[in-house]
């Protein structure tokens, strides 16, 4: 990614994020009955942490929610675990909001987002009710490509597959070393994902442009059909199209 990009990442939340949250999709989690390990956040915040977790990067991942403007003073609760599974995040979200794609986009983007004050990539991201029963489990990772270029993959996606993506866009032409950010998210459909300037995705020759790349690509990621996606540089999705 490039500086422009992280620049752009690390002050704007984005409008679907935040429009999921708007929208209620983040509800209070019962408060465990057992005495465990949690740091406030702000006055109504908190953040458990459990099993390796070390109280440092709760308050880390407390004020990184703070600064994306995910957490508040909204009562909201987020669970930070590291163990034998790896770094787990844990949301609490109303009735059936782990099946909304854009919500669950926007928690992968969450993730990508605090990834590296949790210890780094990669990290799972759950998605689960007010009691605390696992909904949806999403990877949030990422694959160099080269020194500058990286792939990024969401959901069911994992390393090697975003690994084969990066090495036939390199074969391809488009990633050159130039700090270009790539997203491979599955959830159900396979998303191709493409952080472009403002206003490519108004432009018919770019899109199209980026449908044949995408095709091209497809097999690498278990073919065709695929959705692309076209991102702003705060990894909104600002054009999407099926890809058959």
């Amino acid at each position: 990614m490039t500086d422009r990009h992280k620049k752009a990442a690390g002050y704007v939340i984005g409008v679907l994020l935040l429009a999921s949250i708007v929208a209620a999709t983040v509800q209070l989690a019962m408060r465990p009955r057992t005495q465990l390990n949690r740091v406030a956040v702000g006055r109504k915040d908190e953040v458990y942490f459990l099993h390796s977790a070390t109280r440092e990067e709760a308050q880390a991942l407390g004020r990184a929610l703070q600064s994306i403007g995910f957490l508040n003073d909204r009562g909201t609760t987020v669970l930070l675990s590291k163990g034998t599974a790896g770094t787990l995040v844990s949301f609490v979200l109303s009735e059936g909001g782990w099946d909304h794609p854009e919500t669950i986009y926007s928690f992968e983007e969450i993730g990508r987002r605090i990834a590296n004050v949790v210890g780094g990539f990669p990290i799972k991201v759950r998605l689960i009710d007010a009691r605390r029963v696992l909904h949806r489990e999403l990877n949030v990772g990422n694959a160099a490509i080269g020194a500058r270029d990286v792939v990024y993959y969401y959901g069911s996606a994992e390393e090697d597959e975003a690994r084969r993506l990066g090495q036939t866009l390199r074969n391809l032409g488009f990633l050159q070393d130039a700090g270009s950010a790539v997203v491979l998210s599955r959830d159900g459909t396979t998303d191709l994902c493409f952080v472009v300037a403002d206003g490519v995705w108004d432009r018919v020759d770019a899109v199209a442009g980026f449908e044949r790349l995408a095709r091209a690509a497809a097999a690498s990621v278990g073919g065709l059909p695929v959705r692309l996606r076209l991102l702003n540089e705060a990894m909104e999705p600002k054009k999407t199209v099926d890809v058959k």
